[in-house]
């Protein structure tokens, strides 16, 4: 296991919604200590970022000059992911937009050599709760065309256990590991896996070491974050109540072989003076993580 960060470390400046370039958030990252990243692609969502332009394929040409330079490895991937609840946007124009930015999202992870795109599952939200089928078929209608499009491209799709959201009064699908595990196999074509979020499973449950170990070998991607067991905060580790020893404990017995990848927030509020410092401390924190599972 390495410890990695999302680029988004670096994306956000305090004070404004211009993001930060990825060729310097990934610069920033390497200063500060992380060589192996996931390429952070939500924001193309919001339609700010320069891979969203009609010169988008120059930009990814000049990211990826930049990550040979850098001696970066691209490990994982975030596409953008619907809203919940419910699979649809509000109009058909917005669907096909997302779409668009989904099959663009592969083709720049093909381009950087990015092993695992990490996809939300989508919930059934007409119908009864907790009907397995409904959801299952829910989700091939999502993203049937989308792994095909990614496994053409030696692209990996990894699904993220969910968490639910309140006050919707409504059960996301994939909370739970037996939901993930049925997801991924019904995707056996395209050799499916999981990512694993830490601060989603904490929210979800007491302990949520049993679902990474009932995962085990599915598991081939990982979002770091603690909170305090409610809300969704993408705390650095050790900030919040997650127990990290019996987690790590837990990768190192399924014998997890891939990365710890940070999906914190650390730097977005940050003045832009103390970002590299606090960027260096999460990196610093996530070789102390590192070393529990030694």
């Amino acid at each position: 296991m390495r410890i990695g960060t999302m680029t988004s470390l670096f994306s956000h400046q305090r004070g404004t919604s211009e993001l930060i370039g990825y060729a310097e958030s990934m610069r920033r990252c390497v200063k500060a200590g992380f060589k192996v990243l996931d390429m952070n692609l939500c924001a193309l969502l919001r339609g700010n970022t320069e891979l969203n332009g009609d010169d988008w394929r120059q930009k990814l040409d000049s990211i990826c000059s930049e990550k040979e330079k850098l001696g970066v490895e691209f490990v994982q991937s975030h596409p953008p992911y619907r809203p919940f609840p419910g699979f649809h946007f509000p109009t058909a124009e917005e669907d096909d937009h997302f779409d668009m930015l989904s099959k663009r999202s592969i083709d720049i992870c093909a381009a950087l050599g990015v092993k695992w795109a990490v996809l939300h599952p989508v919930t059934e939200t007409t119908g009864p709760e907790m009907d397995l089928e409904a959801s299952l078929k829910i989700n091939h209608e999502a993203f049937d065309e989308l792994t095909e499009y990614a496994v053409k491209r030696n692209v990996g799709i990894a699904f993220e256990n969910m968490t639910d959201s309140f006050p919707l009064r409504r059960r996301r699908f994939a909370v739970c590991a037996e939901e993930l595990l049925a997801l991924v196999e019904s995707f056996r074509a395209v050799n499916a896996a999981v990512c694993w979020d830490t601060g989603h499973g904490h929210r979800s449950f007491n302990d949520q070491i049993p679902a990474i170990k009932k995962l085990g070998p599915y598991i081939k991607a990982t979002h770091i974050d603690d909170n305090l067991g409610a809300d969704d905060l993408h705390l650095m580790p050790f900030l919040g109540t997650v127990a990290w020893e019996g987690v790590m404990k837990a990768f190192k017995e399924i014998g997890y072989k891939g990365d710890l990848i940070y999906e914190i927030v650390i730097n977005v509020r940050m003045p832009e003076a103390l970002k590299d410092m606090s960027a260096k401390y999460s990196y610093d924190v996530g070789m102390y993580l590192l070393s529990l599972a030694e």
